[in-house]
């Protein structure tokens, strides 16, 4: 174990309204039951932008969930791991709540102040500035903050890969990935011959699509502003596309979803966007007993309105976190079916190169330049 505080580079969210800002920090020692991760790359995901851009956080912070790297320190309680392995790290949990037991670990009693409250289980911080008496720096964002070059995570987030894996090639299974084709295979459990509509075809929509395609799904409507993104979606595995401001308003698209479904509306439906209108109408287009998947629930706060006769024809409305996945059997599950060709989620990725370069790729992502930023870390595996 290492007892020493460890100086890194870190991308600093310090307000709202200021870009990522790279930084020296100190990193805290690994406590007894954490693990130090030499971060190789990590992927920017909407709920690092929307944390910081809404202030759904403490701030100064480092954020980052979709982290990949090296293990290069152990606490003295961790089991499990050797110094050298190449690991994925994904959100965190407690183990032992009710949720936990049953095998549902995204819906973890604690999963709000492990992965959202910027501080270790027992409160304290893990980065300071240099030259400070004390931490002053939130951190242990899912438990990793991996916008740096070293992070700390626990042996419940932190799945070890094959080392002959493409590491930068993996970040995006921490979260968006596992959470849009999750969503597929665990939630709904799709079935073969049916019909699903995605809304919002960045990461998490498309690969919900990709999934669905494995899943044997007939009709997969792909819903979307940006016709670049329809044009992936078609590409990946999506039968039909449908860009809104094309068809009309609100009721004109679900009409029009549900003509495509060739049925009394889909049996399926998934929002990613968030957008309270929007998932009325994922909602909306469904037919009798068919459910959808709400992704992304909007700031706290946000409400959506659901006609009460709609819900009649047994159809129901589901939140859905991390795609119902259990991190340590369903990341290398994707892995596998990479690897045979049939899940290409690499084809999501744009790289970009050095930790300096990361709020370009937030930007990027933000304004729907690029569907998934990895950003490269460590020198020794850029291109």
């Amino acid at each position: 174990m290492s007892t020493q505080e460890l100086e890194i580079q870190a991308a600093v969210a310090y307000r709202s309204d200021e870009p990522f800002t790279t930084t020296t920090l100190e990193l805290r020692a690994p406590a007894a039951h954490e693990i130090r991760v030499r971060i190789v790359a990590t992927s920017v995901c909407h709920t690092d932008l929307m944390t910081k851009n809404k202030a759904l956080c403490s701030f100064p912070i480092v954020l980052g969930h979709e982290g990949v790297g090296i293990v290069d320190a152990l606490g003295e309680h961790v089991s499990g791991f050797e110094i050298g392995d190449h690991v994925v790290l994904s959100y965190d949990y407690c183990g032992h709540c009710p949720q936990c037991e049953k095998h549902k670990p995204s819906y973890c009693n604690d999963h709000g102040s492990l992965n959202f409250a910027g501080t270790r289980p027992d409160g304290s911080k893990t980065h300071r500035t240099p030259g400070s008496g004390t931490a002053d720096v939130f951190g242990s964002f899912f438990q990793q903050s991996s916008f740096a070059t070293y992070a700390l995570s626990h042996a419940s987030n932190t799945i070890k890969v094959d080392k002959a894996l493409p590491l930068p090639l993996l970040a995006p299974l921490g979260c968006g990935v596992q959470t849009g084709a999750g969503t597929v295979f665990n939630t709904l459990q799709v079935e073969p011959d049916t019909s699903l509509a995605v809304f919002g075809c960045g990461c998490v929509g498309l690969s919900a699509i990709m999934a669905a395609k494995l899943a044997g799904a007939r009709r997969i409507i792909a819903v979307d502003i940006n016709k670049s993104r329809l044009e992936t979606a078609i590409a990946l595995g999506a039968t039909h596309r449908i860009l809104p401001g094309e068809i009309g308003d609100a009721a004109a698209v679900v009409d029009h979803v549900k003509s495509v479904s060739q049925t009394n509306g889909c049996h399926y439906a998934i929002d990613t966007t968030g957008v309270p209108g929007v998932l009325r109408q994922a909602f909306d287009c469904c037919g009798p007993l068919g459910v959808t998947a709400m992704i992304a629930p909007g700031v706290p706060g946000t409400e959506v309105s659901i006609e009460m006769l709609g819900l009649l024809p047994g159809k129901s409305l589901r939140g859905v976190v991390q795609g119902d996945s259990e991190s340590k059997t369903f990341i290398p599950k994707l892995i596998d079916l990479w690897q045979q060709g049939v899940f290409p989620f690499d084809k999501l990725i744009t790289r970009y190169n050095s930790i300096d370069s990361l709020e370009t790729a937030a930007q990027a992502m933000a304004s729907g330049q690029v569907i998934k930023p990895v950003v490269v870390i460590d020198p020794a595996f850029q291109e």
